[in-house]
């Protein structure tokens, strides 16, 4: 049984709880008091956040009697407040913190928090529409501003080559999943080539042809290495 798990039942987060839970991130990784969090979100909320109202914003964390519901107007308040992409703010906890994602088509344990990274990052199923989107959007121009005082709207050219490292992040997400730490898991498999080549360095020649690979299944021998040197 999880470590996490009290009572031998599975914490379960609503998005919003997910939400909240990172705000207190993003204001740790600012280095900010609750109050220098609120200054910095006043002009995108359109209002200041008062002590006890920013206090109960993130408490709703893990607090379900009053869960904070967050509007899309919020979310960009955030992104805009802490300068960080809407998408940090649903990033799921740990998975060692063993914590299900709450859904009206969920059971009690809740969904895999990947469903909300997939929600996020995309699949390659669907980023292709996006992408399309995105590009549509950089191949249009806005009408010029009648005042000079106006800034054009801009189309960056290169939106949809930003969905690139969403991609390569997701990749990254599914083999951490999978494997752990992947700066660990590297050192690990660059100690195990090195181990393997001083092992086909030093080994005698007839065991290094008994470790050779199998023939091929339509009965093609495999080129064999020898361990004899010249």
């Amino acid at each position: 049984m999880s470590a996490t798990r009290k009572f031998g039942i599975r914490r379960v987060m609503t998005p919003n709880q997910i939400v909240a839970h990172n705000v207190a991130r993003a204001r740790e990784l600012r280095g900010w008091t609750q109050e220098q969090a609120a200054e910095a979100l006043a002009p995108y909320l359109g209002a200041k956040l008062s002590g006890p109202s920013f206090s109960n914003l993130e408490r709703s964390a893990v607090k379900i009697e009053r869960i904070r519901q967050f509007s899309a107007d919020d979310l960009l308040a955030l992104s805009r407040g802490f300068d960080l992409p809407i998408g940090f703010f649903f990033t799921p906890l740990p998975p060692a913190m063993d914590a299900g994602l709450y859904g009206p088509d969920a059971g009690t344990k809740g969904l895999d928090p990947i469903v909300l990274l997939d929600a996020i990052l995309g699949t390659p199923d669907n980023l292709g529409y996006w992408a399309d989107e995105l590009l549509a959007y950089s191949a249009s121009h806005a009408p010029m501003p009648r005042s000079k005082r106006e800034k054009p709207s801009v189309s960056p050219v290169d939106l949809a080559e930003r969905l690139t490292p969403l991609t390569e992040l997701r990749a990254k997400a599914l083999l951490r999943n999978a494997f752990g730490d992947l700066d660990n898991a590297s050192d690990l498999l660059e100690r195990l080539a090195e181990a393997l080549r001083l092992l086909d360095e030093t080994a005698p020649a007839g065991i290094v042809d008994e470790m050779a690979p199998a023939d091929r299944a339509d009965g093609t021998p495999r080129a064999r290495r020898s361990a004899t040197k010249q």
